[in-house]
């Protein structure tokens, strides 16, 4: 190894050439590095790190790690979702929670279910991402990404109860999967919108219907009104009382691609009022 000159470095191999003039590849964990592992999607290990291609990864959890028996069980094919675990562990690392450790998995009966929902079971318990459920993931039904329904209760995101009315708990609209009515509330995700009036609510046509004009996060940000109020939807974030006096006139339009609620006097960017003139 000492007579050869490396032409080129790679994450798991490299390119040399002996004192003939001959080119070729060596790799690593076999040739050199002898102790280094790949673990499958990027990831390796040696005795002392874990890596992803060339950099270490996980170093504030090695101390929790088992690097000797650290593997990695399966990624997803977008690889956002990948599952590890070592002697006494399983790990997750995802898009959405980082890295994580199961709680209570055990890595000789855990098994992934469905890995592009995040779905997996150990034992007693079932899981969604890192997330321990309160109940079997074969007595959930999904009614849409966001809600689930377990028997004569609804969560959302799989964990947070939802104090609603179930036989009468319907999506507002289908491009908002985080607004939901019951007969007596207007929800946002699992919270009670105070004030509003599910017989009345509605998103503006304008900004939601199949003819709304493009404008800037369109996918994302509506308005809406009641009897009462009118509102600004952040779909993935949150929802803003608009408490115009001009409720009859309130509308929406599209001025240089931004989305504004408009009323007599006032537009409304992003819920937040700017007089108009």
């Amino acid at each position: 190894m000492d007579d050869l000159v490396i032409l080129d470095l790679f994450w798991d191999r490299q390119l040399v050439k002996d004192k003939s003039g001959r080119e070729f590849e060596i790799f690593r964990g076999k040739d050199y590095d002898t102790d280094w592992v790949h673990l499958g999607h990027g990831y390796s290990k040696n005795s002392d790190w874990i890596y992803f291609y060339d950099d270490t990864c996980f170093e504030k959890e090695l101390k929790n790690i088992d690097i000797a028996s650290f593997t990695l069980i399966e990624a997803n094919e977008a690889e956002n979702t990948i599952y590890f675990k070592d002697k006494k562990a399983v790990y997750l690392k995802s898009y959405m929670c980082g890295f994580a450790t199961l709680p209570n998995a055990d890595p000789n009966d855990f098994q992934i279910v469905d890995i592009d929902n995040g779905y997996s079971t150990s034992g007693e318990f079932d899981y969604w991402y890192e997330n321990k459920l309160p109940y079997a993931l074969s007595e959930m039904t999904p009614i849409n990404s966001s809600y689930q329904r377990v028997k004569d209760t609804i969560f959302f995101g799989h964990t947070r109860k939802v104090a609603c009315d179930v036989d009468t708990f319907e999506q507002v609209h289908p491009k908002v999967d985080t607004l939901f009515k019951d007969k007596d509330h207007l929800y946002f995700k699992n919270e009670i919108v105070e004030g509003a009036n599910p017989d009345t609510f509605e998103f503006l046509e304008e900004c939601i219907g199949e003819d709304a004009p493009y404008y800037l996060e369109c996918d994302i940000h509506y308005y809406a009104k009641d009897d009462k109020y009118a509102y600004f939807v952040n779909s993935p974030f949150g929802i803003k009382v608009i408490k115009t006096k001009d409720l009859k006139n309130f509308r929406f339009e599209v001025i240089d691609e931004i989305g504004y609620g408009r009323d007599s006097n006032y537009r409304y960017e992003k819920g937040r009022r700017k007089k108009i003139g």
